[in-house]
């Protein structure tokens, strides 16, 4: 396969934006408006695990300030990471987003390729869901900034790390000033109905200068626009399940309107308590639930926004997660002392109709189609019956369950230098234990129609325990006041065990009995970094990082091996080049080398800053999913090399216009390869280009009121995901690119309170997000597309004291 990197296509971008810069230099042109004072803003940030400014950090990171947030009307991550260079996503729905970046993407292993932090604690991702690497999805309110870090953060943030990290930091409690803010978000989405959002924060100092609480509360409720439809006389496949009859046709005997609506609460509890002066120890507590009634994904075929089925089952979705750390921060002279401990628990669960995905030969009882004009059979029990879903011999209701639940304890002890020598260091210790059980549970009403008695079609639980600890450190030296040199090492070990238990008449055995396998994996090694970076003056760094990452190894569930089923099956694995037909029941680890260069510019006495960066990776022995009869199958025998680069600007123009604007490049394709995947083959969900161009105006009415405007306009590149068309593994299927604009205007008033009207989704675009993971089988006949949210307007109201 061959790939051309194309840059982005900015003709698409909306014809709005381009009339309102237009507007923009002619207003300026008549006006004469000038940029007197006024400059852009510096951020302070922790990625290298001590405060420094971003413009002056050696790496690629871009930082977004709270107050920027709520400026762009962002509630979820989602939002930030589709304007951000360097970041792709594979999105299932609300909690079930899971981030890449710079090519390197997690679809295979039990581990993410980025990492997750809510301040300094890690959220790693479930280690079986189906749907992918998923990080929780926490509502951005009361935050003081995100911090996303491209290439490899081995050093100091450990496996899992391969691709980047992302940093949300929270507000701290305040020891000297009573404060709070409110806000409530009204609006309405086209197609769907009435959505509301509510947060508030207080700050209680509770004891001047030595105990204060902070208090943070969060609840939505967003409607659908997907409709799941059930009809009559259910159409049969005309080839036995590889393509989809007719369901626009038959009689709608329910229409369940918009039934991916969501509901999330939450909220964060934080302590400060500052029993002497250089002592500060902080215990907090957050919660959030996320429930849904459906995915929001619609059938490819008809193509229309809705899910159709031969049954009336249902598909609810719910996420809830508990974290508690507690931090203890300890400045001494030159150096300060952090400890940070947090044990959290995860809970997801998801119902999916497996009715029509799950017929005789998508099961394997008879895989090959009947000749053409020959009507499709469908086991023992009907060689003539008229359809496969009802009547006595009908497979009747076929849902799924996945659950998994997930914990883990770490904690982190770390000291960083704090004084202004030449030589700026920190170091620690690293311990983890995670757990991640996984189970699935599918059943079949009438097992009849399968040629057997036994009704459960899968029963898998599979529990996941990896135990991880490191030393790391970093250290930059100041050879003069301009050229710095960064030389940082993390050493790691960690073990890994999975255990597996299948039973049903598609588990390994063919039979209700469990079949129980464990797998044990274990590894140590070292994550090297060197930097290099010249700090020209105060407006130009330059920066060159070599840097390794990587994550763990770990195991696969074992695949069928009796009867037509394991028949099948094998002949797949075959297909894929493993000897006799046998699957490997664990992979190892995989590691990436990064060379990267970069500059940080700021021109015009701090009014146009541009960062830019240049990659390379070296991705070996990647942990990439095959599969073979449909049933995921991990191996890490392939090879990736990826280079690409990132841009971003942001320039004021006047002392009330801000332009912004950001592309990302990645050429992200197989090297080397074997197991059914070929030479040229793109990473799944990896686009080659991502853009964004924003328009930003703030101008004071008079000393009490100021209006603010900002138009957003993302560009997403193609991508591509595996399918099982036809009984093909691993077949790379396109998803469209697509450009999605946002238009908000608000007035903020000096008394605190501010009110902005906004349009999300303009041009009321339908974005293919993803093919979404099926927990029960995936079917060539239809792929179920994750989508966004349509045209949405409303208002969003604030106050602030």
């Amino acid at each position: 396969m061959k790939i051309n990197v194309q840059a982005p296509r900015l003709r698409r971008l909306s014809p709005l934006l381009a009339a309102v810069i237009a507007g923009l230099f002619v207003q300026q042109a008549v006006c004469g408006e000038e940029s007197a004072d006024a400059t852009l803003a510096e951020i302070t940030v922790t990625a290298q695990k001590r405060a420094t400014s971003a413009d002056q950090t050696p790496i690629s990171i871009t930082a977004v300030t709270g107050a920027e947030l709520l400026d762009r009307g962002y509630s979820d991550f989602s939002a930030l990471a589709a304007s951000t260079p360097g970041i792709s996503m594979h999105n299932n729905g609300p909690g079930q987003t899971e981030f890449e970046m710079r090519g390197m993407t997690s679809s295979g292993g039990n581990s993410p390729t980025v990492g997750f932090y809510l301040d300094d604690v890690p959220l790693t991702a479930p280690a079986a869901a189906q749907n992918g690497k998923v990080v929780i999805d926490p509502s951005l309110y009361d935050l003081d900034r995100v911090e996303v870090l491209r290439g490899p953060q081995g050093t100091l943030y450990g496996s899992g790390s391969m691709g980047g990290t992302v940093k949300l930091v929270t507000n701290q409690p305040n020891l000297q000033a009573l404060g709070g803010s409110a806000q409530s978000v009204l609006s309405g989405t086209d197609g769907g109905g009435f959505n509301h959002a509510e947060n508030a924060a207080l700050n209680l100092p509770l004891v001047q200068d030595k105990l204060a609480l902070r208090i943070v509360v969060s609840q939505s409720d967003t409607s659908g626009w997907i409709d799941r439809i059930v009809v009559g006389d259910f159409p049969q496949s005309p080839d036995g399940g590889y393509t989809r009859g007719n369901v626009l046709a038959s009689p709608v005997v329910a229409d369940h309107k918009d039934v991916n609506s969501e509901a999330l609460q939450g909220g964060r509890v934080a302590l400060a308590w500052k029993p002497i002066d250089n002592l500060t120890i902080t215990p907090s507590i957050f919660y959030q639930r996320i429930t849904q009634d459906g995915e929001s994904a619609y059938d490819s075929v008809p193509g229309t926004l809705a899910h159709y089925q031969p049954f009336d089952v249902a598909e609810p979705y719910a996420d809830s997660v508990t974290i508690d750390s507690l931090t203890v921060n300890w400045k001494l002279d030159s150096v300060d002392l952090t400890s940070v401990s947090a044990y959290w628990r995860r809970d997801s669960s998801q119902t999916q109709d497996g009715s029509e995905n799950l017929q005789g030969p998508l099961v394997g009882l008879n895989p090959i189609p009947n000749p053409a004009g020959s009507p499709p059979t469908y086991g023992d029990c009907l060689p003539d019956a008229p359809s496969p879903f009802t009547g006595p011999c009908g497979t009747g209701p076929i849902p799924g369950t996945e659950i998994d639940r997930t914990t883990q304890f770490s904690e982190e002890l770390r000291a960083a230098s704090s004084g202004s020598g030449p030589l700026q260091w920190v170091g620690g210790v690293f311990y983890s234990q995670f757990r991640s059980d996984w189970d699935l549970f599918v059943d079949v009403t009438n097992p009849a129609a399968f040629g057997t008695t036994i009704h459960d079609i899968w029963t898998y639980l599979q529990p996941t325990h990896i135990r991880q600890e490191a030393v790391f450190g970093e250290g930059t030296y100041a050879f003069t006041d301009k050229f710095n040199v960064t030389v940082g090492a993390r050493w790691y070990d960690y073990e890994n065990h999975v255990s597996t238990s299948a039973a049903g008449f598609g588990s390994p055995n063919g039979t209700d009995t469990p079949l129980v396998v464990d797998v044990n994996q274990s590894n140590n090694g070292l994550n090297p970094k060197l930097g290099l970076s010249y700090q020209a003056d105060n407006d130009l760094l330059v920066f060159a990082n070599i840097s390794k990452g990587f994550r763990p190894g770990g195991g696969n569930q074992p695949l069928p091996t009796q009867g037509a089923i394991g028949a099948f099956v094998a002949s797949q694995v075959a297909a894929l080049g493993y000897a006799n037909g046998v699957a490997p029941l664990s992979y190892g680890s995989d590691a990436v080398w990064s060379y990267e260069i970069g500059e940080k510019t700021k021109l015009f006495g701090n009014k146009l800053r541009l960062n830019s960066s240049l990659y390379f990776e070296n991705w070996e022995r990647i942990q990439l999913e095959e599969l073979p009869a449909d049933y995921p199958l991990f191996d890490n025998a392939n090879t990736a090399h990826i280079y690409g680069g990132e841009v971003e600007l942001e320039a004021l123009l006047t002392n009330s216009w801000t332009l912004g604007a950001s592309v990302g490049l990645t050429h992200a394709v197989l090297a080397e390869t074997s197991h059914g995947f070929q030479a040229g083959d793109r990473l799944p969900s990896v686009p080659s280009a991502t853009g964004n161009v924003n328009l930003n105006y703030h101008r004071p009415l008079n000393d009490r009121y100021k209006l603010t405007a900002r138009l957003d306009t993302t560009y997403t590149g193609s991508r591509v995901d595996l399918t099982f068309p036809g009984g093909v593994p691993d077949t790379q299927s396109p998803l469209a690119a697509y450009t999605l604009t946002n238009l908000r205007v608000g007035l903020n008033a000096e008394a605190g309170w501010q009110v902005a009207l906004f349009a999300n989704n303009v041009t009321n675009k339908r974005a293919q997000l993803e093919n979404i993971a099926e927990i029960t089988f995936a079917n060539s006949a239809f792929n179920r597309v994750e989508t966004n949210q349509p045209r949405t307007i409303g208002v969003d109201l604030g106050f602030r004291f």
